[in-house]
């Protein structure tokens, strides 16, 4: 098998301890959650923001409302926002509240340097 390209704040990255790390983490919905940082694609690119460079992980709800023929609906999606050098660098979004939330958890068990959540 050949090696993985991944896109990283820093630019490509093409270890073999990366590609072993990508294939051993931990699926939530649409975002990899492994040891050396989190993964997760974007339109035909995986990503990867190593631990050492998340400064910030949280959760953003966002509600769509929906009109039909028969009434309304709102729909909600949560979005799995990871911050780098102050800026928003990843955005994984899901309909699955608890693959979000499982997510933010496993990141906040393995990076000691990653503020959770909420900060004022």
């Amino acid at each position: 098998m050949s090696e993985k390209k991944f896109h990283s704040p820093a630019g490509a990255v093409t270890d073999g301890a990366v590609q072993a790390d990508f294939e051993s983490a931990a699926k939530y919905d649409k975002a990899f959650v492994g040891a050396l940082g989190v993964y997760y694609r974007d339109g035909f690119k995986t990503k990867y923001v190593p631990y050492p460079a998340l400064e910030r992980a949280f959760i953003r709800i966002q509600e769509v409302n929906g009109r039909f023929c028969c009434g309304k609906a709102v729909f909600a999606y949560y979005r799995l926002v990871l911050v780098v050098d102050g800026k928003e660098w990843g955005d994984i979004m899901s309909e699955d509240e608890k693959a979000m939330d499982d997510a933010l958890a496993a990141i906040a068990a393995r990076s000691s340097t990653t503020a959770i959540g909420f900060v004022k």
